[in-house]
């Protein structure tokens, strides 16, 4: 029976969410057996490795929503940055309690907690590899609002007032509202008593600058690495960097208080991302050389250029910042061969959830991970309050609690 509930829905490209009453569709039940769990090969300690029920087909859960962490992707699809479907339920790291699920669904049942992450295939051979953040069907999964083999891109829910259809499944799971018809390939199971509203915002933007470092630069503890904004991404990958004991971490940003915040919890540099020495500055921090990594969490293409310029020979940038498309990279072909530096993007830290998310949960119940030094939480009747804190720069990461 469709559940009756509210979420922020965007009309039109540009408007503003405006909290509605909708109908939610229910689960879809159809879906073929789960394929057999098998231990992941990326997780770091093969000792405690879990076996994670793998999902192929698209099956739905119906989650209760506590929390969502507010992101820039979020922005940039309301703006139109990313063509989407509208109306549109936005929100794409939340948190909550399973109240239903289809059929065939096998990672969690009803009462479960859950943390939200990103959706995939399940069926491509990266996926098969448990290498999900390369799905062959990423783009579609998170943005094209595809459900369910069975209704494809169907709207998940309906205006009460006016019957109007509207669009959900954003990364899986459009946790803008008190209830979310949920992805399967996006749920992740939780102990109960976890954190439901601090630890919301970890399947997207924490975890995909924490998984530049973790997963894919692997640096030694002799290594440098200069950080490029530090908004969610740019502090989940200091954490992750501290975390690694690295001996030089810079941390570049316009706001001083978001780089004395860094130099607090372990950032061994703090560079305005104004400065017109800022080159100068890292070279001389680094013996002339520059840094051997750097990460680009803004999106921004002359703060790429920057980082770019900002790494010694044999040195490798991560954009993991997303400027939408058409955005080109800054960069000559004779200069990346010459100085053999490398370039790469990466999403969603090349994580597989079910296994990335605990080692952070782990990390923040550690005090690795202090989620709560960059968030501030406001009932989702706040927020416009929310989004014009995050604007301001007052507030990195706003969390909106649903009751």
């Amino acid at each position: 029976m469709p559940t009756q509930t509210q979420a922020l829905v965007v009309d039109q490209v540009g408007a503003t969410p405006v909290l509605t009453d909708i109908e939610l569709a229910d689960p879809q039940p159809n879906g073929a057996a789960a394929l057999p769990e098998r231990r992941h090969n990326l997780c770091p300690n093969k000792d405690t490795a879990q076996l994670i029920p793998r999902v192929r087909v698209i099956t739905e859960v119906l989650v209760r929503i506590t929390a969502c962490g507010v992101c820039h992707t979020d922005n940039l699809i309301q703006h139109g940055g990313i063509p989407s479907a509208f109306p549109s339920i936005l929100g794409h790291e939340g948190s909550g309690t399973v109240v239903a699920v289809g059929s065939a669904v096998t990672r969690v049942q009803p009462g479960d907690s859950v943390l939200l992450s990103y959706s995939t295939c399940g069926e491509c051979p990266y996926c098969q590899n448990d290498r999900p953040a390369a799905c062959q069907n990423f783009f579609v999964q998170n943005f094209g609002r595809t459900r369910n083999a069975a209704v494809g891109s169907e709207p998940v829910a309906k205006a009460v007032a006016t019957g109007e259809a509207i669009h959900g499944t954003f990364f899986g799971q459009s946790a803008f509202g008190r209830h979310a018809l949920v992805v399967e390939s996006s749920v992740v199971k939780v102990s109960p008593g976890t954190d439901l509203v601090q630890l919301a915002p970890v399947g997207c933007g924490l975890q995909s600058g924490a998984g530049v470092l973790l997963n894919k630069f692997k640096p030694s503890p002799e290594s440098s690495v200069a950080i490029f904004g530090l908004g969610a991404v740019g502090f989940g990958a200091l954490w992750a960097a501290v975390h690694l004991k690295i001996k030089t971490i810079i941390v570049v940003d316009l706001f001083p208080s978001r780089r004395d915040l860094a130099l607090s919890q372990g950032a061994t540099h703090g560079l305005a991302g104004n400065s017109p020495s800022l080159l100068a500055d890292i070279r001389a921090l680094t013996g002339g050389m520059g840094t051997q990594y750097a990460v680009e969490a803004t999106g921004v293409e002359r703060v790429l250029r920057t980082a770019w310029e900002a790494i010694a020979n044999f040195g490798h940038v991560c954009s993991v910042g997303n400027p939408g498309p058409g955005v080109k990279g800054p960069f000559d072909i004779n200069d990346m061969v010459n100085t053999s530096k490398t370039w790469s993007g990466l999403a969603e830290g090349d994580s597989n959830p079910p296994i990335f998310v605990p080692q952070l949960m782990r990390l923040y119940e550690q005090g690795e991970f202090p989620i709560q030094s960059i968030s501030k939480v406001y009932p989702v009747e706040r927020y416009d309050e929310a989004i014009a804190d995050m604007k301001a720069g007052t507030v990195i990461k706003p969390i909106i609690t649903f009751k």
